[in-house]
């Protein structure tokens, strides 16, 4: 149903949810800042109203430091899945990356999941703990096999071949982001980013990370908010997706105005030798970093 331009200068949106993180936050910034170089459009941190002093100075100097980053206090509260909404709102790059600050996620995936989104001109491109060379460190051995049964399950009934639609660690067009009304409030923010996409038919690719536990701190996920994940997809499933007002047009399909350009500024279509060789770009910075 998209119809989207091939992404030939991605300028990279960065949203990432700030409760108690310090070290990992600045963690965070300095790898995507080495990562992706120039393309590295906005680094948007959405802090909670209860995140501590440390947090918020932290938060403070890098913005000082680094023209780029953005930092928001967050306005409906509490909630990690509202805070990435309240991000997105604000996210005027293209793609838009969606990551956790607390240390678990993959930064030496981005240049990986960037080529992808490049090579294969795809609106989502999500990492893969379940992807042949994914995988976990330190993770629950009660939550492992359940999280591989919902995989399993909601994989038949969307019928989609990507092996983890639960994380949150993804790249999304902006426009994609822009036409989809979120609803999620907590963690199954992770889910309804993957199978939203995937339910209105956009070109969805993934690419293999590890999680790895936090090595300070306490998570926010209870064990008990996992089943609204559950909850989530089926809603998704039998309800389908609302697409907000902007491109809601009764005259029109989503097809037909997600291919039109947001402003006039937008530029044409590139040439699919350019867009090979941005791909090339990132794949190389992949293959350095896992070097």
């Amino acid at each position: 149903m998209f119809d989207l331009k091939p992404l030939n200068r991605p300028r990279v949106s960065v949203v990432t949810p700030v409760l108690n993180e310090d070290e990992s936050l600045r963690a965070l910034h300095r790898d995507l800042d080495r990562l992706l170089g120039d393309s590295l459009f906005e680094f948007i941190v959405v802090h909670s109203p209860r995140s501590s002093a440390k947090t918020r100075e932290t938060c403070g100097e890098l913005a000082k430091r680094d023209p780029r980053v953005r930092v928001i206090e967050q306005r409906d509260n509490p909630g990690v899945g509202r805070a990435f909404r309240e991000g997105y709102a604000i996210a005027t790059g293209d793609p838009i990356l969606s990551v956790d600050s607390d240390g678990e996620m993959e930064a030496e995936a981005v240049p990986k999941m960037l080529a992808k989104m490049i090579e294969g001109n795809h609106g989502l491109v999500v990492g893969s703990r379940w992807a042949p060379g994914g995988g976990f460190v330190g993770y629950s051995r009660l939550k492992k096999p359940l999280n591989l049964m919902f995989q399993r399950l909601f994989g038949l009934l969307f019928q989609t071949k990507i092996h983890d639609l639960t994380y949150g660690f993804k790249l999304t067009r902006g426009e994609v982001v822009r036409s989809i009304e979120w609803e999620a409030t907590l963690h199954e923010i992770g889910c309804e980013t993957t199978l939203k996409p995937i339910r209105l038919g956009v070109s969805v690719a993934e690419v293999p990370t590890i999680w790895t536990a936090r090595m300070s701190g306490r998570s926010s996920n209870r064990f008990s908010s996992n089943f609204r994940y559950v909850k989530t997809a089926l809603a998704i499933l039998f309800k389908g997706v609302r697409i907000t007002r902007e491109f809601a047009r009764s005259d029109q399909s989503l097809a037909e105005f997600a291919s039109e350009p947001r402003s006039r500024s937008v530029p044409g279509r590139p040439s699919r030798e350019s867009n090979a060789a941005e791909s090339n770009r990132f794949a190389e910075i992949a293959r350095a970093a896992d070097s």
